[in-house]
């Protein structure tokens, strides 16, 4: 297996994640669910992994990353296109979608007339879901990537009302159809772009009906799986000795990218590949300037999501606990915090560190009494960049 940072990783690639996709299958029989994590963990490997192990050849899965979307006029478009080999080939102006396309009127995209009002787009969803299922007998799944990044580009370019009409009616439609499910997914929690949008007087909860489940990194012999099979690709150490590779599985903090990423740069480095240089390795790789391992995301999505007083706490803290040696109490850090920011409160202070371990920054550490960065290589990267 050769490293491939961000790079479509094949299926039989795919290291550690047979049991998850298991259980979260069993989750499926009865309800939608929301896949969370920290970027890079994997979710989009998961769900693809899904798509193409079903345990049901009935079940049928449609998969879409809707990150390049930008309204519900054109998340209708692209199911539509989804879906169209689903639909009766014969007669199709007896389909309700149809009905509705014909009755509205519109313009030609791709031999598909969608009406340029807006508006409309609500009732075509419902119809053209309604086709489907008349047409299916199994189990519809739709997994749809970057979901929350969808969501928050609806927000910004038809209004904050469109994206609240939007997740409802996705909530409607598995409420209406018992064969429908769906799973979402993202690098930017939803629960943000939700926050968001309460500000803007939201008060439904739009995911209540679907189980939240966190994707971790892999298990301690599945990430020295992966660095072994990945430092024996490269031709770095063949056969891969136990030490180097659970050095890089550790190193990386058994991250799938992060584990590909450190032996990409182990292989492009003219530094002696040994156990003992994996550190320096990492180092080069958090310190590259070009920054290939994107870590950089977790400090710019503090400015898209965060309001501006969440920023500055969350700034203050992750600051704090990134010099720290050990875990830093509540208190600890509301006091580090209020020295650089008087005008915090407790409560303002309590709010964002439950936002940040939402976000997968920090968390409490098993048996401790404070705060620490969930992964240690994202401190190292943000001890590096603020120091």
């Amino acid at each position: 297996m050769r490293a491939n940072p961000g790079g479509t990783i094949g299926i039989t690639e795919i290291v550690g994640r047979d049991l998850l996709v298991q259980r979260l299958w069993g989750i499926l029989q009865g309800q939608s669910l929301v896949l969370t994590s920290e970027r890079r963990i994997g979710k989009t490997c998961v769900i693809r992994k899904m798509k193409e192990e079903r345990p049901d050849p009935d079940v049928v899965c449609v998969l879409r990353d809707v990150e390049e979307l930008r309204s519900p006029q054109e998340f209708v478009e692209a199911l539509y296109s989804d879906v169209e080999a689903l639909l009766p080939a014969t007669d199709r102006a007896r389909l309700k979608f149809q009905q509705l396309l014909s009755k509205l009127g519109g313009i030609e995209v791709h031999d598909l007339k969608i009406p340029k009002l807006i508006p409309h787009w609500k009732n075509l969803l419902f119809a053209l879901a309604e086709d489907l299922f008349e047409s299916t007998q199994g189990m519809v799944v739709f997994f749809w990537d970057e979901l929350p990044y969808f969501i928050h580009e609806v927000s910004k370019s038809s209004g904050e009302s469109a994206a609240m009409e939007m997740l409802d009616a996705l909530r409607s439609l598995r409420q209406r159809h018992s064969r429908l499910r769906m799973v979402f997914t993202g690098s930017v929690g939803l629960h943000l772009v939700v926050k968001a949008l309460r500000r803007g007087n939201y008060v439904n909860d739009p995911t209540n009906d679907m189980q939240i489940k966190e994707v971790l990194p892999l298990d301690e012999p599945d990430g020295l799986s992966l660095a072994r099979q990945l430092i024996e690709g490269e031709g770095i150490e063949s056969p891969a000795s136990p030490a180097l590779a659970r050095a890089v599985s550790e190193a990386a903090g058994r991250i799938p990218y992060y584990i590909h990423s450190l032996v990409a740069r182990m292989t492009d480095s003219e530094v002696p590949v040994t156990e003992s240089s994996v550190l320096e390795h990492l180092n080069s790789l958090i310190c590259d300037p070009n920054d290939p391992a994107r870590f950089r995301h977790y400090r710019e999505r503090l400015d898209v999501y965060y309001a501006p007083e969440e920023k500055a706490i969350a700034l203050a803290a992750l600051d704090a606990l990134a010099f720290a040696d050990e875990p830093k109490s509540s208190d600890n850090l509301l006091s580090l915090i209020r020295h650089k920011l008087p005008e915090a409160t407790p409560e303002s202070v309590r709010d964002t560190l439950s936002l940040l371990s939402k976000d997968h920054y920090i968390s409490r550490p098993s048996g401790a009494r404070g705060y620490a960065f969930r992964y240690a290589i994202v401190r190292q990267w943000w001890k590096s960049e603020r120091g």
